[in-house]
C-alpha cells in the first residue's frame, strides 16, 4: 500500500473514532474537508496535520476511557504520520 493512500485509510479509522467516541466534532468536519480535498488534489498534508491533531485527542482520551481506543488504532497513527 502507498504511503498516501496509508494515510487516507488511518485518517478515515480516525474519522470514524472520534464519530463513535462523540468527541471533537469540528475535527471530525475537518478531517472529512481534508479527505474530499485529498481525493480531488492527491496533496495529503492536511491529512497529515488533522491526523497529528486526533493522535493527541485520542491519546488524552485514552488515559481516562482506556477501553475505548485501541493501542492498535495509536500505533498505526503514529507509525502512519512517521512516514510523512
Amino acid at each position: 500500500m502507498a504511503v498516501q493512500e496509508k494515510i487516507e485509510k488511518v485518517s478515515l479509522e480516525v474519522k470514524e473514532k472520534l464519530e463513535t467516541l462523540g468527541i471533537e466534532e469540528q475535527l471530525v468536519s475537518e478531517i472529512e474537508w481534508c479527505l474530499g480535498s485529498y481525493a480531488s488534489d492527491h496533496n495529503p498534508a492536511g491529512l497529515y496535520e488533522k491526523t497529528g491533531v486526533a493522535l493527541e485527542v485520542l491519546k488524552n482520551f485514552k488515559k481516562s476511557n482506556p477501553r475505548k481506543v485501541s493501542k492498535k488504532l495509536i500505533d498505526d497513527i503514529e507509525k502512519t504520520l512517521k512516514t510523512k
